[in-house]
């Protein structure tokens, strides 16, 4: 029998950007192996093939601008990758990479949603959780979720759990 006023720990749990970010990764080498396509085919042109010097200029920017694309896309995919949640007994980790960023749970004062961002309002400041990505069908614009503990989980369950381990109710604005 447990003492009256002793609460059982609370489980770790993390939460990791969810699976469907890994197709960023895809994307960004499918846009860079394009853009190496495209800015080769300015040196390839024989005979009747060739362009003009301006449209050549043109294929080559434009490569240029894609091969851009493809490695902020490859930037955002690994910072992604090295950020983690990590829900503790006493306190909330933000791992980024190296850096750990503790919160303890009560200097949380209040929880907002904006949208589909989260703001974490506490003593000193505020930390603010936005999705990583957005998976987009027609008009439907969903936020990608997280794998939480190796399962997928929707994008509002991190925040739900943020709140009610800081006894706090979340707050639409």
């Amino acid at each position: 029998m447990r003492p009256s006023g002793v609460l059982d720990a609370v489980e770790t749990v993390r939460y990791r950007p969810g699976e469907a970010l890994r197709w960023l990764q895809t994307g960004a080498d499918n846009v860079r192996k394009a853009a190496g396509e495209r800015g080769k085919s300015v040196f390839r042109q024989t005979g009747t093939d060739q362009k003009r010097p301006i449209e050549n200029l043109k294929t080559a920017a434009g490569a240029l601008v894609d091969f851009g694309r493809g490695a902020y896309a490859e930037l955002l995919h690994r910072q992604a990758e090295a950020m983690e949640y990590v829900l503790l007994d006493d306190r909330l980790d933000l791992v980024k990479g190296p850096k750990i960023e503790s919160v303890s749970w009560e200097s949380i004062k209040g929880v907002r949603m904006e949208g589909d961002r989260a703001r974490l309002v506490l003593e000193k400041g505020q930390l603010t959780i936005k999705p990583f990505a957005h998976l987009v069908a027609g008009r439907v614009k969903v936020p990608v979720g997280w794998t939480r503990n190796g399962m997928e989980v929707p994008y509002e369950l991190l925040i739900e759990e943020i709140a009610a381990r800081a006894r706090r109710e979340i707050e639409e604005e």
